[in-house]
This record gives C-alpha cells, sequence and structure tokens, in this order.
C-alpha cells in the first residue's frame, strides 16, 4: 500500500494527472498521433503509412526514419516546454533542484517515451508484415528514428544545459554579492505571482532524478527561496521560448525552400511540423489566457469567420493557364442555356462528325470495331490500376488499343493513369511497361503535404509564371509539378497543344469532366466544342453540363494547363485545392468522381448521341470499363455500434453507399443505351478486387505492397477471362 501512494504521488504521475485536468488540448495532439499509428484514423486513406513507411527523397529507410525522429524530438519537446511554462509553478520544489527543466523533461516523459516505444513496435510490425524489407532494412529504419530523436534531444538539452541556471546559480551569484537580479517592482510583482501561484500547489512527494532514482521532493528544502526560484522559472521560461522561436524558424525556412526536393522531407514529419505549431500556438494562448483560453479561441473563430465572409478575405487557387485580370465571365442560367443553343449544338455535332469520319478513315475499314474506355477515379491507386490495364488490353489487341479507341472518359487518378498512358503513344516514347508502372506510381503526397502544411497555411510568397500569367505557388502547383517530373515531362502542354492530334485520330478523345459545385453540373474540359453533350432534348430538362472553352473564351481558355484540368478532376479533399474560376459569381470545381466516378455516363451520352452514325459505321462497340473496386459485394454483417457511431452513422451509410449507387445508376443508363444498340454495344469491364482490409489506400501516396497488389490484381481469373474476352472482340 506504501509503495502504490508514493507511485501515486510521483511527480511523473502528478504530472499525468495535471495534464488530464488542466492541458487537455495538449493532450489531443498525443491521443490523434497514437490513433494515427494504431490505424484508427485515415487508414482507407493511407495516413498511417505516412509514418510507418515514410518516403524521402523516393525512398523508404534510414534518412526517413532520421528526419521523422527529429521531428517527433522537436514535438516531445515542445510539448514539454509548454507544459513547463504553463505548470512549472505547480511543483516550486522544482527550483531548488538542479537542472530544474530537464529533471521537468525526465519526469514528463511517460508521454513521449510511451509513444516511441509504440511507434517502433508499429513500424517493426508493419514492415515485418509487408514482407518487402529485411532484417537489416527494419534495423535501419528503426535505428535512423532512434538516432534522430536521441540527437535532437541531445541538441535541446545542450542548449538548455548552457542557457538555463539553478539554484545553485543562484547562491554563487549571492555569495559574490552581484547586484540584486530584481528591482523593487519586480520583487513586488514575484510576490503578487507567488502568492496567486501557492493557492494551487500540486501535492507531489518524490521525483525522478537525471541520475535514474527516486529522491523526496524536499531534499533540497534548505535552498528554498521563493524569489529566487520564481527567477529561475522565469530565467528557464525564456530560454524555452527562445527554443521555440527556434523551431519556427526552422519551420519557416523550410518553407523558403520547400521545391528544393532535399529539403522536402517525409509527410509525415510534415504534419509532426504542423502539430508542434499547434503546441506551441496552445500553450501560447493558456499561458497568456488562463481559463479563459477556450471561450478567446471561440471568440477568435467567430470573428474570423465574420470577417472572412463579409470582406471575402481568403485565397482562392486559380487554374494554371487562365487570364483572371480581365472582367469576369457571367455564370447564370441565361448564359448556361446560351451555350447550348441550337447552333451550338449543331455546330458540335457536325464537328464530331468530322472527327469521327478521320477516326474511320485512319482505320481503313467500312465497318471498324470502336472501342470506348471508362476509367474511375481513386487517387494513385486508380491512376496505376489503369495503367496496368491498359497495357495489358493493349497487348491483348495486338498493340491497337489506341487506334481503335475513339473517346476516353472516367475520372480522378484514373484519368491521369490513362492520359499518361495515351502521351506515351502520341509521343512515342520509349517506356517499358514496368517503368511507366512505376513514374504512375511514384508519390506525389510528401512533397504536397510539405506544401500545404509549411507554406498554404502561412504566407504564399513565391510566384511562378505560365501563359503569360503570374501565379502563387501553392500546394496545386507542387502536384503538378512534381507529376510532370515523374511522367518525364509528358501531359505539361496546354490543352489547344492536343486538338490536332485528337481531331485527326492520331490519338483518342480524352475527355475532362470535373463538377461545378455551384450548382451541380459537370464542366466539360476539351480542346473542341463539347456543346453536344449537353444537348436539351426537351425544353424543361436542365442543362446537364458546360462547355469549359465557350464558357471562359475571353478568359485564354487554349492555355490551360492541361496537368491542371487533369488536377480539376482529381480534386482530393484537403490535399488537392479546390480551383475557382474567373466567374460572376466565382464558380468552384470538384473532384469528377461527385458526379460519375467511373466515366461510364459520359461514354454512353457520347453514344447515345451519335448512335445513327455509329450503328451505320461501325461493326461493334466495346465499353471498356477499368474500375479501381468490386462491382458486387456481399452485404457485410451488421456490426454492434457504440453511442458515437450510432449518432454518425446516417452519414456515414450514405457516404459508403455513394460507389453503389454511381454503380446503379451507370448499370441503368448502360441498359437504356444497350436497348438501342442490340448486340453491336458490348461491355468488358476489369476491376481492382481486392479485399477490403488488404485495399490499397485512396492517397497520392502507395506503398510497395500495396504497388505490388494492384499489379498482381490483372491476374485474377476474372480479369483475365476479360482480357481474353476484349482480345476475342
Amino acid at each position: 500500500m506504501k509503495i502504490i501512494r508514493s507511485i501515486l504521488n510521483s511527480f511523473p504521475i502528478k504530472l499525468l494527472l495535471v495534464h488530464i485536468k488542466h492541458n487537455q488540448f495538449l493532450l489531443l495532439y498525443w491521443v490523434i498521433l497514437f490513433a494515427i499509428i494504431d490505424g484508427r484514423i485515415g487508414k482507407s486513406l493511407g495516413i498511417p503509412y505516412l509514418f510507418l513507411d515514410p518516403i524521402y527523397l523516393d525512398k523508404v529507410g534510414f534518412w526517413g526514419f532520421l528526419i521523422m525522429g527529429v521531428v517527433l524530438a522537436g514535438f516531445a519537446m515542445s510539448f514539454n516546454i509548454t507544459s513547463y511554462i504553463l505548470d512549472g509553478f505547480r511543483f516550486p520544489f522544482l527550483g531548488t533542484l538542479p537542472r530544474p527543466f530537464t529533471h521537468y523533461c525526465l519526469n514528463n516523459a511517460l508521454l513521449p517515451l510511451g509513444f516511441l516505444i509504440f511507434y517502433v513496435v508499429r513500424i517493426i510490425g508493419f514492415q515485418r508484415d509487408a514482407a518487402l524489407y529485411s532484417s537489416t532494412e527494419i534495423l535501419a529504419s528503426v535505428g535512423g528514428l532512434l538516432l534522430g530523436y536521441a540527437f535532437m534531444l541531445m541538441m535541446l538539452f545542450s542548449y538548455f544545459a548552457i542557457t538555463n541556471r539553478d539554484m545553485r546559480t543562484v547562491l554563487k551569484r549571492k555569495a559574490a554579492k552581484l547586484p540584486p537580479k530584481f528591482s523593487v517592482q519586480k520583487r513586488k510583482s514575484a510576490f503578487q505571482q507567488l502568492r496567486r501561484l501557492n493557492k494551487k500547489p500540486v501535492k507531489c512527494d518524490n521525483y525522478l532524478s537525471i541520475k535514474f532514482r527516486f529522491f523526496p521532493t524536499h531534499r533540497f528544502e534548505k535552498y528554498y527561496d521563493r524569489v529566487a526560484i520564481l527567477g529561475i522559472f522565469k530565467q528557464n521560461q525564456s530560454n524555452a521560448i527562445i527554443a521555440e522561436v527556434f523551431l519556427l524558424v526552422v519551420i519557416f525556412g523550410l518553407g523558403i525552400f520547400q521545391n528544393t526536393p532535399v529539403f522536402q522531407i517525409p509527410a509525415g514529419a510534415s504534419a509532426v511540423l504542423f502539430f508542434t505549431i499547434f503546441v506551441m500556438a496552445t500553450g501560447a494562448l493558456s499561458y497568456w489566457l488562463r481559463s479563459w483560453v477556450v471561450s478567446a479561441v471561440i471568440l477568435l473563430l467567430v470573428i474570423a469567420n465574420v470577417y472572412s465572409s463579409r470582406y471575402h478575405t481568403g485565397y482562392t487557387f486559380p487554374a494554371y493557364g487562365l487570364d483572371y485580370k480581365t472582367e469576369p465571365t457571367t455564370y447564370n442560367l441565361n448564359k448556361v442555356n446560351a451555350l447550348v443553343s441550337e447552333d451550338a449544338v449543331r455546330e458540335s455535332k457536325a464537328y464530331w462528325i468530322e472527327m469521327l469520319q478521320n477516326w474511320k478513315a485512319k482505320t481503313g475499314q467500312e465497318k471498324p470495331n470502336m472501342v470506348l474506355v471508362a476509367v474511375s477515379g481513386g487517387g494513385q491507386r486508380a491512376a496505376l490500376w489503369t495503367t496496368t490495364v491498359l497495357q495489358h488490353a493493349d497487348s491483348a489487341m495486338k498493340g491497337q488499343l489506341m487506334d481503335k479507341t475513339f473517346l476516353i472518359t472516367g475520372a480522378s487518378g484514373g484519368l491521369v493513369g490513362a492520359a499518361y498512358f495515351r502521351d506515351i503513344y502520341m509521343q512515342n516514347v520509349m517506356v517499358s511497361d514496368e517503368q511507366a508502372r512505376v513514374a504512375i506510381s511514384t508519390e506525389l503526397l510528401n512533397p504536397m503535404i510539405f506544401t500545404l502544411l509549411i507554406n498554404d497555411f502561412f504566407l504564399k510568397v513565391r510566384n511562378f509564371e505560365y501563359a503569360g500569367q503570374t501565379y502563387k505557388k501553392e500546394r496545386g502547383y507542387t502536384f503538378e509539378q512534381n507529376l510532370s517530373q515523374n511522367l518525364g515531362g509528358l501531359l505539361d502542354r496546354p490543352i489547344a497543344d492536343y486538338r490536332e492530334a485528337e481531331y485527326s485520330a492520331r490519338i483518342p478523345k480524352l475527355l475532362v469532366a470535373p463538377l461545378i459545385t455551384n450548382d451541380g453540373r459537370k464542366l466539360y474540359i476539351s480542346p473542341h466544342p463539347v456543346g453536344v453533350f449537353n444537348e436539351k432534348r426537351d425544353q424543361n430538362a436542365i442543362v446537364q453540363g458546360v462547355d469549359f472553352r465557350a464558357l471562359l473564351e475571353e478568359h485564354q481558355a487554349d492555355s490551360l494547363r492541361f496537368l491542371t484540368a487533369l488536377r480539376m478532376s482529381a480534386t482530393f479533399p484537403y490535399i488537392t485545392p479546390t480551383m475557382t474560376l474567373p466567374t460572376e459569381p466565382p464558380v468552384q470545381i470538384a473532384d469528377a468522381g461527385i458526379s460519375d466516378n467511373y466515366g461510364v455516363v459520359d461514354a454512353l451520352i457520347f453514344l447515345e448521341a451519335f448512335k445513327g452514325w455509329i450503328k451505320e459505321n461501325t461493326n461493334e462497340v466495346v465499353l471498356l470499363a477499368v474500375r479501381d473496386s468490386k462491382k458486387s459485394e456481399e452485404l457485410a454483417a451488421v456490426k454492434s455500434q457504440n453511442i458515437v457511431e450510432r449518432f454518425f452513422s446516417p452519414i456515414q451509410s450514405v457516404y459508403k453507399s455513394w460507389d453503389k449507387v454511381q454503380t446503379i445508376k451507370n448499370d441503368q443508363w448502360y441498359e437504356l443505351v444497350k436497348a438501342s444498340f442490340g448486340d453491336q454495344l458490348q461491355r468488358v469491364e476489369i476491376q481492382y478486387a481486392a479485399d477490403p482490409e488488404d485495399r490499397a489506400s485512396l492517397s497520392w501516396r502507395l506503398t510497395e505492397l500495396e504497388k505490388k497488389d494492384i499489379i498482381e490484381s490483372i491476374h485474377r481469373p476474372v480479369n483475365q477471362e476479360s482480357l481474353r474476352k476484349l482480345e476475342r472482340y
């Protein structure tokens, strides 16, 4: 019983209880980190892998984990510094100890040390289970983490050892009869602070010494001088604040060199740095505002929200290539209806008939077979899967896939993969299938997250020029630049550069169709007039889409960067920013997958619009649907839910069923169009059908295990049968 009482009254336990009672905000960051590492947060988005499999300079290993160790130690020290500033005075005996801050950190190590041990165990378990890492590589990863952690702690503690005073220094100063440190006014202020703080002392019987032995807290009671102790705390706090400022300088310094690969630290490390900023900000607010901190934060958020809405503050992300200096184009129902006038639709239809004739002439056949490719969204998972499928489909068709394909539709990552495959064909680049898969699956998340947390949340000070226009460098720019670099410069051109190649049928047409969030319509982006896709056959019908080039013809629409168009279609929430067009009111663009994640509807609209010509001039039409998910799944067993899960269940149910809703809608469309074409229309579906627990994450960064699983999925029996079916067609 005495031992238990001694443990409960020890400094480490008392500190933990103080955090639980007074510093819930600080504990929240640790809870989030524990939940991420354990896969409780963001597993389907691949967030835990940013910590368990960090990439630095395109490699996972020692250096990436070394950086993770450095930033985690910095985060742990910011936690120690902040809590020391807030709660050091609650333990007056600290001021009598040699190296008081070092003692505080040692006794406050339960959370940091517990997290480090948990993190190491999870790293070893993940890398072992992934079966892609040798024991030597796992040892290098863990060694890098611990070395980085130890190095950062050593640097910070060396600083505090040199600069922090303790009671012995004070006594020496007194013995030497040096001038008093406090003026009369400062002494009066000191006593006032002591009286206030002594009202809430925390009873503590023993502490862990830097000699790793427990001693009673009254060990140096003979040195107890309240004013001197206050001076020690004040001086220690000043040095702690200097250390925090140094961390902020490092963070902003990284932002200045954000485009240099060596400074693009792992995404997980960027997230920890961001948490570090929040820990310091939380501590500062808590120190200044004390018990008013929650009310003050709420008030600040309300003021910021009202101010931003009233004065339209905040950065709007542009589409690169567009002219935002010209007077904005009006966007209203009259404008939308004018874009689908009878003349506009008729001209558009005639134009597409010419492209159909050119495609038929290229085949050299009286009635050629036509292929339409529809690819699904799904981040880098879908990009790699689409590239892999198209490679195998092209082999099944003896290298004639691009010649036979007239139109490519789709969303998000799948469209990026299809566009890359098409550009390899167009440029006749000597890239092997394996090289192409490596390029399309090279991670993009690290530099984006780095830019988001280090640059976009603060000041965007760097500019770049494109198509005669000047834009800010933000994470959208980072995404496009890194994608272009990964793909060897392919796709990096204005949309107008594809006009001649598509018109003459040298390459298939590719339709980008992101969503206009203002009204739910699609924004059809193509170097050709696309009014025919928005044709109204009934005067009471709602126009379903908008021709991008027709809408923004006065804003150099042809100069839109093709990479930007693809990014519009792949606007992953919070990661790739939502773009705003130069219209009045401003039109915002969202991921194409919200409307149709599989691109099937646009392909079927095309078939319906040109069914007369297609029926007469083609032998057979094959819709090649590339899905990055199972089409049909067994109903999952209903699991017991806690109160929180039951509260969010209605929202989660809608979100989880949205994919199935789109699949059912696509099949309904297909059946309607199939009724018109009969046996002349066939469908081949190839799907990435991994089990939910093993399914690659929806992210712009894949682990090596996920890449392997995606690539090998093409060899599943159901997909091999689909390829044989495609070969027969």
